[in-house]
Protein backbone atom coordinates (compact mmCIF):
# COMPACT_ATOMS: atom_id res chain seq x y z
CA UNK A 1 0.00 0.00 0.00
CA UNK A 2 1.02 3.56 -0.66
CA UNK A 3 1.29 4.66 3.21
CA UNK A 4 3.25 1.48 3.77
CA UNK A 5 5.54 2.24 0.64
CA UNK A 6 5.89 5.71 2.32
CA UNK A 7 6.90 5.05 5.62
CA UNK A 8 9.30 2.74 4.12
CA UNK A 9 11.38 5.06 2.26
CA UNK A 10 10.93 8.06 4.75
CA UNK A 11 12.71 5.55 7.35
CA UNK A 12 14.96 5.14 4.17
CA UNK A 13 16.28 9.03 4.02
CA UNK A 14 16.28 9.31 7.14
CA UNK A 15 18.79 6.22 8.12
CA UNK A 16 20.93 7.95 5.04
CA UNK A 17 20.69 10.96 6.00
CA UNK A 18 22.31 9.65 9.75
CA UNK A 19 24.71 7.70 8.29
CA UNK A 20 26.06 10.39 5.87
CA UNK A 21 26.35 12.44 9.15
CA UNK A 22 28.31 10.02 11.05
CA UNK A 23 30.38 9.03 8.52
CA UNK A 24 32.64 12.45 8.98
CA UNK A 25 33.52 11.00 12.17
CA UNK A 26 36.23 8.66 12.56
CA UNK A 27 35.82 5.73 10.09
CA UNK A 28 35.67 2.19 12.48
CA UNK A 29 32.92 4.51 14.93
CA UNK A 30 30.86 4.97 11.94
CA UNK A 31 30.71 1.69 10.46
CA UNK A 32 29.67 0.47 14.24
CA UNK A 33 27.09 3.06 14.53
CA UNK A 34 25.66 2.38 11.14
CA UNK A 35 25.79 -1.43 11.59
CA UNK A 36 23.99 -1.08 15.45
CA UNK A 37 20.79 1.31 13.53
CA UNK A 38 20.81 -1.38 10.87
CA UNK A 39 20.31 -4.22 13.13
CA UNK A 40 17.91 -2.61 15.15
CA UNK A 41 15.64 -1.60 12.20
CA UNK A 42 15.70 -5.25 10.71
CA UNK A 43 15.24 -6.35 14.50
CA UNK A 44 12.68 -4.52 14.89
CA UNK A 45 10.97 -5.21 11.75
CA UNK A 46 11.20 -9.11 12.04
CA UNK A 47 9.69 -8.94 15.20
CA UNK A 48 6.77 -6.77 14.16
CA UNK A 49 5.88 -9.26 10.94
CA UNK A 50 6.74 -12.17 13.15
CA UNK A 51 3.57 -10.47 15.58
CA UNK A 52 5.92 -11.31 18.52
CA UNK A 53 5.03 -7.29 19.61
CA UNK A 54 1.57 -7.45 19.57
CA UNK A 55 1.22 -9.20 22.75
CA UNK A 56 -0.52 -6.28 24.27
CA UNK A 57 -1.30 -8.05 27.81
CA UNK A 58 2.55 -8.50 28.28
CA UNK A 59 5.26 -7.17 30.85
CA UNK A 60 6.90 -5.23 30.35
CA UNK A 61 5.05 -3.23 27.65
CA UNK A 62 6.56 -4.54 23.90
CA UNK A 63 5.90 -0.63 23.05
CA UNK A 64 7.65 1.02 25.79
CA UNK A 65 10.78 -1.81 25.16
CA UNK A 66 10.47 -0.41 21.31
CA UNK A 67 10.67 3.16 22.04
CA UNK A 68 12.97 2.79 25.21
CA UNK A 69 15.64 0.42 23.05
CA UNK A 70 15.53 3.14 20.20
CA UNK A 71 16.41 6.00 22.61
CA UNK A 72 19.46 3.49 24.73
CA UNK A 73 21.04 3.14 20.93
CA UNK A 74 21.30 6.91 21.03
CA UNK A 75 21.98 8.33 24.20
CA UNK A 76 24.94 5.82 23.87
CA UNK A 77 25.79 7.43 20.75
CA UNK A 78 26.09 10.79 22.24
CA UNK A 79 28.09 9.54 25.05
CA UNK A 80 30.86 8.80 22.96
CA UNK A 81 34.01 11.16 22.66
CA UNK A 82 33.77 10.56 18.72
CA UNK A 83 30.33 11.91 18.67
CA UNK A 84 31.24 15.47 21.19
CA UNK A 85 33.80 15.64 18.76
CA UNK A 86 31.65 15.30 15.64
CA UNK A 87 28.98 17.25 17.89
CA UNK A 88 31.98 20.43 17.91
CA UNK A 89 31.99 20.78 14.16
CA UNK A 90 28.10 20.70 13.35
CA UNK A 91 26.89 23.88 12.35
CA UNK A 92 23.92 24.65 15.05
CA UNK A 93 21.64 24.79 12.36
CA UNK A 94 21.32 21.30 11.14
CA UNK A 95 19.96 19.65 14.04
CA UNK A 96 16.91 21.86 13.74
CA UNK A 97 16.27 21.58 10.36
CA UNK A 98 16.61 17.99 10.15
CA UNK A 99 13.03 17.95 12.43
CA UNK A 100 11.29 19.20 9.40
CA UNK A 101 11.21 15.30 8.78
CA UNK A 102 8.02 14.92 11.26
CA UNK A 103 6.08 17.12 8.49
CA UNK A 104 6.26 14.00 6.33
CA UNK A 105 5.75 11.27 9.43
CA UNK A 106 2.66 13.08 10.28
CA UNK A 107 1.38 13.35 6.67
CA UNK A 108 2.00 9.18 6.37
CA UNK A 109 0.40 8.71 9.69
CA UNK A 110 -2.85 10.75 8.09
CA UNK A 111 -2.44 8.14 4.86
CA UNK A 112 -3.04 5.34 7.49
CA UNK A 113 -5.65 7.27 9.03
CA UNK A 114 -7.50 7.03 6.11
CA UNK A 115 -7.07 3.94 5.04
CA UNK A 116 -8.66 2.43 8.37
CA UNK A 117 -5.79 1.23 10.16
CA UNK A 118 -4.79 4.27 12.45
CA UNK A 119 -7.26 6.19 15.00
CA UNK A 120 -8.01 10.46 14.27
CA UNK A 121 -6.37 11.12 17.29
CA UNK A 122 -3.00 9.95 16.38
CA UNK A 123 -2.89 12.48 13.18
CA UNK A 124 -2.92 16.13 13.40
CA UNK A 125 -6.59 16.00 12.68
CA UNK A 126 -6.79 15.18 15.98
CA UNK A 127 -4.42 15.26 18.90
CA UNK A 128 -0.90 15.82 17.48
CA UNK A 129 0.72 18.91 16.90
CA UNK A 130 3.82 17.35 15.53
CA UNK A 131 3.50 18.98 12.18
CA UNK A 132 3.76 21.94 13.77
CA UNK A 133 7.40 21.11 14.73
CA UNK A 134 8.16 19.96 11.27
CA UNK A 135 6.84 23.46 9.89
CA UNK A 136 8.42 25.78 12.17
CA UNK A 137 12.01 23.83 11.94
CA UNK A 138 13.13 25.69 8.34
CA UNK A 139 12.13 28.86 10.07
CA UNK A 140 13.54 28.80 13.25
CA UNK A 141 17.30 27.39 11.90
CA UNK A 142 17.06 30.40 9.33
CA UNK A 143 16.72 32.81 11.60
CA UNK A 144 19.78 30.72 13.84
CA UNK A 145 21.62 31.35 10.69
CA UNK A 146 21.36 34.77 10.46
CA UNK A 147 21.36 35.79 14.19
CA UNK A 148 23.69 33.02 15.88
CA UNK A 149 23.24 34.79 18.99
CA UNK A 150 19.58 33.79 19.87
CA UNK A 151 20.13 30.85 22.29
CA UNK A 152 16.64 31.59 24.24
CA UNK A 153 14.71 31.28 20.70
CA UNK A 154 16.50 27.80 20.20
CA UNK A 155 16.39 26.41 23.80
CA UNK A 156 11.92 27.83 23.53
CA UNK A 157 11.24 25.92 20.72
CA UNK A 158 13.15 22.63 21.36
CA UNK A 159 11.71 22.60 24.66
CA UNK A 160 8.17 23.27 22.80
CA UNK A 161 9.05 20.62 20.62
CA UNK A 162 9.84 18.06 23.26
CA UNK A 163 6.51 19.11 24.75
CA UNK A 164 4.79 18.54 22.01
CA UNK A 165 6.42 14.87 21.18
CA UNK A 166 5.61 14.12 24.44
CA UNK A 167 1.50 14.94 24.14
CA UNK A 168 2.11 13.01 20.56
CA UNK A 169 3.27 9.96 22.52
CA UNK A 170 0.84 9.96 25.30
CA UNK A 171 -1.58 9.98 22.83
CA UNK A 172 -0.70 7.18 20.46
CA UNK A 173 0.39 4.96 23.81
CA UNK A 174 -3.18 5.51 24.93
CA UNK A 175 -4.88 4.72 22.38
CA UNK A 176 -3.45 0.87 21.72
CA UNK A 177 -5.18 -1.94 23.95
CA UNK A 178 -3.96 -2.47 27.36
CA UNK A 179 -4.15 -0.69 30.75
CA UNK A 180 -3.02 2.66 29.36
CA UNK A 181 -6.14 2.46 26.52
CA UNK A 182 -8.28 5.62 26.96
CA UNK A 183 -12.04 5.91 25.73
CA UNK A 184 -10.95 7.32 22.05
CA UNK A 185 -13.15 6.89 19.34
CA UNK A 186 -11.90 4.06 16.48
CA UNK A 187 -10.83 0.68 17.01
CA UNK A 188 -7.26 0.60 19.03
CA UNK A 189 -4.31 1.34 17.52
CA UNK A 190 -2.89 -1.90 17.06
CA UNK A 191 -1.07 -1.35 13.90
CA UNK A 192 1.89 0.84 15.55
CA UNK A 193 3.60 -2.38 16.49
CA UNK A 194 3.34 -3.76 12.95
CA UNK A 195 5.92 -3.37 10.04
CA UNK A 196 6.30 -0.90 8.80
CA UNK A 197 5.07 1.79 11.55
CA UNK A 198 6.70 0.28 14.02
CA UNK A 199 9.59 2.36 12.99
CA UNK A 200 7.74 4.62 14.26
CA UNK A 201 8.54 4.31 17.52
CA UNK A 202 11.67 2.22 17.08
CA UNK A 203 13.44 4.70 15.25
CA UNK A 204 11.83 8.30 14.18
CA UNK A 205 10.63 9.15 17.88
CA UNK A 206 13.85 8.42 19.12
CA UNK A 207 15.74 10.84 16.20
CA UNK A 208 13.62 13.26 17.02
CA UNK A 209 14.48 13.59 20.76
CA UNK A 210 17.57 13.07 20.44
CA UNK A 211 17.49 15.72 17.77
CA UNK A 212 16.51 18.12 20.32
CA UNK A 213 18.96 16.73 22.79
CA UNK A 214 21.56 17.65 20.54
CA UNK A 215 20.24 21.39 19.70
CA UNK A 216 19.62 22.15 23.47
CA UNK A 217 23.27 20.75 23.91
CA UNK A 218 24.97 22.99 20.94
CA UNK A 219 23.15 25.88 22.75
CA UNK A 220 24.08 25.26 26.29
CA UNK A 221 27.30 27.07 26.00
CA UNK A 222 25.60 30.34 24.14
CA UNK A 223 23.37 30.13 27.20
CA UNK A 224 25.70 30.53 30.08
CA UNK A 225 27.85 33.16 27.75
CA UNK A 226 24.82 35.28 28.19
CA UNK A 227 23.93 34.85 31.56
CA UNK A 228 27.82 35.55 32.21
CA UNK A 229 27.36 38.56 30.30
CA UNK A 230 24.41 39.83 32.06
CA UNK A 231 25.65 39.15 35.39
CA UNK A 232 29.14 41.52 34.46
Amino acid sequence: MLADASMVLLVVVMFSLVTLWVWQGPRRWAVAVVGTLAVWLAVTAGLARLGALSEWTARPPRLAMVALGGLALGFLLLRTAAFRTLLGSAPATWPIRLQAFRVPVELVLFAFYASGRAPVQVTFEGRSLDILVGLTAPLVAWWVARRPASAWLVLSWNVLGLCVLANTVAVAATSTPGPLHLDWPGAPFTEILRWPLVWVPAFLAPVAVLLHVVSLQQTAPLLRGTAARTQS
